[in-house]
């Protein structure tokens, strides 16, 4: 290990120096012994040494003085600098510390103890050097991690915006739906109370409205099908095929009707006393089940709605078709072939 660590001895005194320099190698440290304290700035802050032995009192600029340019400059201001002095003095001790030494070496020194101070500063810097090196890492990699999350947490909130946006579209198509089609069937029940007083004018355009305000619902049935994707099996796919279902029902019903605006058809008479014509698509899905003896609970998670959805169908359904209560219901349901 001491083979790749290099120590720089600033000393004016020769004899001084090449005393360090022969202790120093022969623990395999490798050395840089300079005389004057100017040029051993001057690499110091070109080959960064892993430590420096530095003497206070020199001629031209003192160690001290040293020191502070050393502490001043970006290159050298992290080598840990070890004073060496003749003197003992505790003012001396003082200042080599305050000016940003690690330790203070008295001479004659011993070198047992020069070698132990060395050896222990070495291995602070090496620590603090790894401590530093780990510290850049860990940054490196909490920036890259934050990078990644905000990236995903972006991608995210796209695609929240994204299906949020989805479903209020078709959500919008829903409603459209749902009002068209109360609108067809209002229709068709002024067209067959049109046919029946054998008011042909009036008959024949509703006849044309209906058939434009189907192909617009149907189209949008469409739309929202589409839209839904892959997600075949979904109640609301199950209903949109229903609402299609319903659709061709009741473009037959209206050819049926039309075929002939004087001479009612008894498929058209059959309509016109049809009252299930009156429920929406969901309201006769709620019927057939309330007739099955189904609990609120059980229509409810069938058909994913809440149960007091379910309550409201109910009376919505009585209130259509004019029935007081579930058995009169039943009796309905049984009159009109939903149940034998």
């Amino acid at each position: 290990m001491n083979e790749s660590q290099t120590i720089l001895i600033i000393d004016d005194q020769q004899e001084s120096l090449r005393l360090l320099v022969n202790i120093l190698k022969n623990q395999g440290y490798g050395v840089r012994p300079i005389l004057n304290p100017f040029q051993g700035l001057m690499i110091a802050q070109q080959e960064m040494p892993d430590l420096i032995l530095l003497d206070i009192k020199m001629p031209e600029m003192d160690g001290f003085e040293v020191c502070r340019h050393l502490k001043a400059h970006e290159q050298s201001c992290d080598i840990p600098v070890i004073f060496l002095s003749a003197m003992d003095e505790v003012l001396d001790k003082l200042e080599a510390f305050q000016v940003g030494g690690v330790d203070y070496v008295s001479k004659p020194f011993q070198e047992v103890e020069l070698l132990a101070r060395i050896e222990t500063h070495l291995n602070l810097r090496h620590l603090q050097q790894a401590l530093e090196a780990t510290n850049e890492t860990l940054e490196e990699k909490v920036q890259l991690r934050t990078k990644e999350l905000a990236e995903a947490n972006k991608k995210l909130q796209a695609e929240i915006d994204r299906r949020i946006q989805h479903q209020q579209e078709k959500d919008n198509l829903y409603s459209v739906v749902s009002q068209q089609s109360e609108q067809v069937r209002n229709l068709t029940t002024l067209l067959i109370e049109s046919q029946q007083t054998n008011r042909q004018g009036l008959a024949s355009d509703m006849r044309d409205e209906i058939a434009r305000r189907i192909g617009l619902i149907r189209t949008d049935i469409t739309v929202v099908k589409d839209m839904h994707g892959a997600a075949q099996d979904s109640p609301s796919m199950t209903h949109l095929e229903n609402a299609l279902h319903v659709l061709s029902q009741m473009e037959s019903y209206v050819s049926q009707v039309t075929t002939n605006l004087l001479q009612p058809t008894p498929q058209e008479e059959d309509i016109s006393n049809n009252m299930l014509i009156k429920l929406s698509e969901r309201e006769r899905e709620v019927l057939q089940l309330l007739v099955q003896g189904k609990s609120g609970s059980d229509i409810a998670e069938i058909i994913n709605i809440a149960p007091s959805s379910v309550h409201t169908y109910s009376r919505r359904i009585r209130t259509k078709l004019d029935l007081p209560d579930l058995p009169s219901l039943v009796k309905f349901a049984i009159e009109h072939g939903l149940i034998s």
